[in-house]
């Protein structure tokens, strides 16, 4: 049965991957681009404990205030933007990231562009229906964040996922879908117990976007496509 709202995607982490795969199906299918907003997590990489974080924030009207707070930005690593209120998400794509913040204008745009990002999780439309997608896929995920984030944090356990359902309705309203995508290594859970979670054996490796076609049933079914 078709939705009588529009559908739309968004990414609640934990990587790029999410952002390549629905590229590349909207590239299949240009019709669906609006279906795929730009969102906070986006070109990011936020640990699950982070996305919970964040979701509790949103849910509690904090959020907004915290990215305003220009001195809770900080460097990691001489390449990442972090913040302090946010442990594990760290903004992964920026250029010159010591520059970005020492500059006022800069610095002030940046913020602007993460608080536009994140406006879909702020003001969430009622005229549309939203399916969140987590995933810990990316084949060269854990080797990215070793050093800087527990592995550990990024593992999909019950009362992660419990969790995540929870804030992701209290948010998005209880007509709100999800899709979990995960390795068999990294959940505890298992897909034929959760129909919102696929278990995928897709190897670890130096890879970082995915085959083109890894999401393609799991977005077909978000957007009620037929096969």
């Amino acid at each position: 049965m078709s939705r009588s709202t529009p559908t739309r995607v968004v990414s609640i982490g934990c990587s790029c991957i999410n952002r390549f795969q629905f590229d590349f199906f909207v590239t299949r299918h240009p019709e669906t681009a609006d279906s795929f907003p730009r969102g906070l997590f986006d070109w990011n990489i936020a640990s699950l404990e982070a996305t919970l974080n964040i979701l509790s924030l949103v849910a509690h009207g904090r959020l907004p205030a915290i990215l305003e707070h220009e001195n809770g930005f900080n460097v990691a690593f001489d390449a990442l933007i972090v913040h302090d209120a946010l442990p594990g998400f760290s903004f992964f794509h920026e250029e010159t990231p010591q520059q970005l913040l020492g500059n006022p204008s800069r610095s002030a745009a940046f913020r602007g562009k993460i608080r536009h990002l994140a406006q879909m999780f702020l003001s969430p439309s009622p005229e549309q229906h939203t399916h969140l997608v987590w995933s810990n896929l990316q084949p060269n995920l854990p080797d990215t964040v070793e050093n800087v984030i527990p592995w550990s944090d990024f593992v999909l356990t019950e009362a992660r996922y419990q969790r995540a359902k929870a804030l992701g309705h209290r948010i998005f309203g209880h007509s709100a879908s999800f899709k979990f995508l995960t390795t068999p290594e990294d959940t505890t859970l298992a897909s034929h117990a959760y129909p919102d979670v696929r278990v995928i054996p897709l190897a670890r490796s130096a890879a970082y976007e995915g085959d083109p076609m890894l999401y393609d049933t799991v977005l077909r079914e978000a957007l009620q496509l037929p096969g």
